[in-house]
């Protein structure tokens, strides 16, 4: 018996649906003329375990930081993943082959191979690699099953990602946050390994806006014979770094000398040119597209991406490969019927574009049509609909012929040895560039040069009719939008100063993968660090702040860099040419230090005085304000609170009277706590009800149900939090 494990239940559907005899039962889909059957997960089913489930006492203090897990633990998360394991589980036992179904991602590889391990599954196991979801392409990848052994490097790079962002996330997040408890500000904060980067961009764009100080700047041009527009070359000596020429006088002087006079042709060049069709989408150009033209946020082009992938109407979108393999081209006839557009003039199906190129494709290819027709589809969203546009677009290109141009440049000198140029770019044949507009985004975008250039010969003399000084202005750069964010995060390069760091980010995935970099955003949106004002995407004061407390103290989490060179180490991993071990015993490290600096660095907050504390003998009792404005001290490490006592802890909230002002709560003289060994208070619910409650590490038990005077049944956490 064969049990095919997918990633999501509409894979499942569209392998069973090729395997054939396919009966629905609970949870799993049944090919008994095959002995094959097939289930699914929903997304990770998954999660890891929080921090307070490595510490005694259920709640994490300073001194358990960081929380370096010695043996990991996951548990099915809320809702029917519980249910769907257990279907797993039932199904393996009578399972002699297991294939992993994941998507064609490290993360679909990690998110089957974690459940068979926390099944404990030890039997053959092979791996169905599927980048497109039409009825071929899935008889195809059954064909070609590989031995799921030869994927481990990318499970383990997935698994290096997902252990790297808790460790990193939930230990800093937690000293933040303590630290700055102890300083009087409330609330939790939250720190992760592409997020906190990611928000830098945000801010240090906005702060480049902020501190922009506007320069005029100046441009002679002249009108000579022929209606040949030319620009002054303007010395070097009078240019600024960025090749601004700011004194208005020195052009005032240029148009002067030149008008009236004749130019002499120093030199004219003609060259012949042509411009392939842009390469096929990955997913990041095609977020950039879309959110320019489309008006569409990262998340919801992703979205509709991947409803077309399984609408079998487009390949897998959380690709970041732009080649495509030769293997395919042979479709190319079948896919431009399927797309209505055979008739389009200049379209060949036979022609074959540079990015048809199987040596270059990685573990995914770009985004294409799969050459299902959209009228088979029904309930297709607008956004899907105007994406799968772009695709079309983008597909029809490639066999279109380039657009052929010549560029001409002219160089003139004037009698008083001013410079002047003048080119043009003179379309031939529009190529690929009459179907839709141009992508901006794409290589080798629109270059349309204003002026008008006759063919000329050297030392051909031309009279100036005028010359006008052009006074401009620079401009501030504009806020990020999805698309630029994007693009900012996968070339996080060009943002870097350091050289060296700059020439080794080129070469990277840059900060973030394909498939995080529209949730990072929403994530950001989500926790209020940034904002979204129509189009673009600003920090918030909260983002802004969080960004200036971890440069004051621990710099290297909010660089975008350093976790730019995470995503290549972990990219080093999945090609096995790192190891996982290597990789955690780095990123535990650099855990262990930055938790430190949180915890102790000055952020930037009011400091407070903290005082010893008469519950455990530590030194962070902190003085806190009441919501009645009442002032009280409370441990940051045993939690323990007490009253004030002229400005120093007093005695401790358990030992004070009871609301009623009639009976005074008992002292510590219940059973002992189980974990920290000390006696329990004796309370009562506000239903009148009996529990016992020890002040050092929170817990909070029921009294035993045959004696009252022992401890039973133990709280969940979160009720004892509430008592």
């Amino acid at each position: 018996m064969r049990l095919i494990i997918a990633e999501k239940p509409s894979v499942a559907q569209a392998i069973a649906s090729v395997l054939g005899g396919a009966r629905k039962a609970d949870g799993y889909i049944d090919c008994p003329s095959l002995k094959t059957r097939v289930t699914w997960c929903f997304g990770h089913l998954l999660e890891q375990a929080k921090p307070e489930d490595y510490v005694d006492g259920g709640r994490v203090t300073a001194s358990h930081l960081p929380v370096i897990p010695s043996a990991w633990k996951l548990s099915p998360r809320d809702g029917g993943a519980g249910k769907q394991i257990k279907v797993i589980r039932d199904l393996l036992k009578d399972t002699t082959e297991v294939v992993n179904a994941g998507d064609a991602d490290r993360e679909g590889q990690l998110l089957v191979d974690e459940v068979l391990l926390f099944l404990n599954w030890k039997g053959k196991t092979l791996r169905l690699w599927l980048s497109s979801l039409d009825d071929e392409s899935v008889r195809r990848a059954l064909a070609t099953l590989k031995n799921n052994d030869t994927l481990r490097p990318l499970y383990e790079s997935a698994l290096a990602r997902q252990r790297a962002d808790w460790l990193m996330g939930m230990n800093a997040s937690i000293a933040l946050s303590r630290n700055l408890q102890a300083r009087g500000v409330q609330g939790a904060w939250s720190v992760g390994r592409v997020q906190t980067p990611t928000l830098a961009l945000l801010v240090d764009r906005q702060r480049e806006i902020e501190h922009f100080k506007p320069r005029d700047h100046y441009q002679v041009q002249a009108a000579l014979d022929g209606d040949i527009r030319a620009l002054w070359q303007i010395p070097e000596d009078l240019q600024t770094d960025d090749g601004l020429l700011l004194d208005k006088s020195a052009a005032e002087a240029c148009a002067k000398t030149v008008q009236g006079q004749r130019a002499t042709i120093a030199a004219f060049t003609r060259k012949a040119g042509e411009r392939q069709a842009p390469m096929p989408y990955a997913l990041s150009t095609l977020q950039k597209t879309a959110s320019s033209r489309l008006g569409l946020s990262a998340k919801d082009t992703l979205a509709a991406a991947q409803e077309l992938y399984e609408a079998k109407l487009a390949t897998y979108p959380r690709s970041d490969c732009p080649w495509l393999p030769i293997e395919m081209h042979a479709a190319a006839a079948q896919i431009i019927r399927a797309l209505g557009a055979a008739d389009i003039a200049g379209i060949d199906p036979e022609r074959r574009h540079p990015a048809w190129n199987t040596a270059k494709v990685e573990a995914h290819h770009g985004i294409i049509p799969t050459g299902r027709s959209l009228a088979e589809v029904s309930g297709l969203s607008e956004n899907a609909k105007r994406v799968y546009s772009l695709l079309r677009e983008s597909y029809l290109r490639l066999f279109m012929p380039p657009e052929t141009f010549e560029t001409r440049e002219a160089l003139f000198t004037f009698p008083g040895a001013e410079r002047f140029k003048a080119s043009a770019r003179i379309v031939q044949e529009p190529g690929w560039t009459q179907l839709g507009q141009a992508d901006n985004s794409a290589e080798g975008g629109e270059h349309e040069l204003p002026a008008r250039l006759l063919i000329l010969t050297e030392g051909q003399q031309l009279a100036c009719e005028s010359a006008q000084v052009q006074a401009k202005r620079t401009s501030p750069p504009k806020p990020y939008t999805d698309g630029t964010l994007i693009a900012a995060m996968t070339g996080v390069h060009k943002l870097v100063t350091d050289p060296k760091l700059k020439a080794r980010l080129k070469e990277t995935s840059g900060l973030g993968t394909e498939a995080t970099r529209a949730s990072m955003i929403e994530v950001l949106i989500a926790r209020e660090y940034a904002e979204r004002k129509k189009k673009e995407i600003h920090p918030t004061d909260r983002g802004v702040q969080l960004i200036d407390m971890l440069r004051k103290v621990a710099p290297e989490l909010a660089d975008p860099g350093t976790t730019a060179l995470q995503e290549d180490a972990l990219a080093a991993v999945a090609s096995a040419r790192a190891t996982f071990n290597a990789f955690m015993t780095e990123q535990i490290d650099s855990v262990r230090e930055s938790t430190q600096k949180l915890l102790v660095g000055q952020l930037g907050a009011a400091p407070a005085i903290l005082h010893a504390c008469p519950a455990c003998g530590g030194s962070r009792c902190a003085k806190r304000t009441s919501k009645a404005a009442a002032t009280y001290h409370r441990c940051l490490d045993c939690d323990a609170a007490f009253g004030d006592d002229g400005g120093k802890p007093g005695k401790r909230f358990e030992d004070k009277p009871q609301g009623d002002g009639a009976a005074s709560k008992a002292p510590a003289s219940g059973p002992k706590c189980p974990t920290c060994k000390k006696s329990t208070f004796r309370n009562e619910t506000k239903t009148g009800k009996a529990y016992y409650r020890c002040g050092g590490c929170k817990g909070a038990w029921w009294p035993d149900r045959k004696d009252e005077g022992k401890l039973g049944a133990k709280w969940e956490d979160k009720a004892g939090a509430r008592a």
